[in-house]
């Protein structure tokens, strides 16, 4: 006899997973507009560059603030997706003064890659939840 999965648990599970990564992006996307906005546009030299887990790499870069003090952050935008940056290479961050070791150094659209992917993974578990749910409805269950 064959086991169904029951379609309303299945689209609780796929909402739950969408609705925790649609926060998650959307934490990493106010700490960077955060960073954009507030922080303070400077350069800095790569003086770091940490291969964690799965090869997520974290960039340190030391720079110097505006009052002259000199500075080693990282930047909150780690990536496996690419390996952009060099130790020794000069690059455009901004830092926030209030926690100037938190950067972001500025890569175009990767920075937004993650939160991106991140969305668009919600909205597609969403939308497959609801298609296996309606799936699901239209068929009469089997004794």
């Amino acid at each position: 006899m064959k086991k169904s999965v029951n379609p309303k648990l299945l689209l609780t599970a796929m909402l739950f997973v969408a609705v925790v990564a649609s926060v998650i992006a959307v934490f990493q996307v106010s700490e960077r507009q955060h960073l954009l906005k507030q922080g303070v546009e400077t350069t800095g030299v790569v003086v770091g560059i940490d291969v964690g887990v799965r090869g997520i790499r974290s960039v340190e870069a030391r720079f110097i603030m505006f009052d002259g003090h000199v500075v080693v952050g990282r930047d909150v935008h780690k990536t496996q997706w690419f390996d952009a940056n060099k130790i020794g290479d000069r690059v455009a961050l901004h830092y926030d003064p209030q926690d100037p070791e938190k950067i972001l150094i500025g890569r175009g659209f990767w920075m937004w890659s993650n939160p991106a992917f991140l969305m668009a993974g919600g909205v597609i578990l969403c939308g497959l939840g609801v298609f296996i749910y309606k799936q699901s409805a239209t068929k009469p269950m089997s004794p």
